[in-house]
């Protein structure tokens, strides 16, 4: 029975493997959604209207999209912040969840 189990193992080992080198693991996938956050940030900050010069000149109002501006520059820093501490955890593979050798099957008969 400890011989099937490790050979189960085996091969889920192997199917695991196949997909981490497929589509990444974990970490790596968590860190590409990170880097579309802050990319989404970075188009959301970038699609924002500017400061109107000649509105402020002529009839003395602030720049209406300042408080706007300033969140938005908040979420940009907070994605690429959460981006770079992803990027740190990219190269770790998840441990396996399951010990090597049961202790049942180290078990000996008297």
């Amino acid at each position: 029975m400890a011989e099937a189990k490790g050979r189960a193992e085996a091969e889920t080992a192997k199917i695991q493997e196949q997909r981490y080198q497929e589509v990444g693991t974990p970490a790596q996938l968590g860190a590409r959604q990170a880097g579309r956050r802050a990319v989404e940030a970075a188009a959301y900050l970038s699609s924002l209207p500017g400061s109107d010069r000649y509105l402020q000149e002529t009839t003395g109002q602030a720049n209406q999209f300042a408080p706007v501006q300033l969140a938005a520059k908040e979420q940009l820093t907070e994605a690429q912040k959460e981006y770079a501490k992803a990027l740190e955890k990219a190269g770790e593979k998840p441990e396996p969840t399951l010990p090597g050798t049961p202790s049942w099957a180290k078990r000996t008969i008297t």
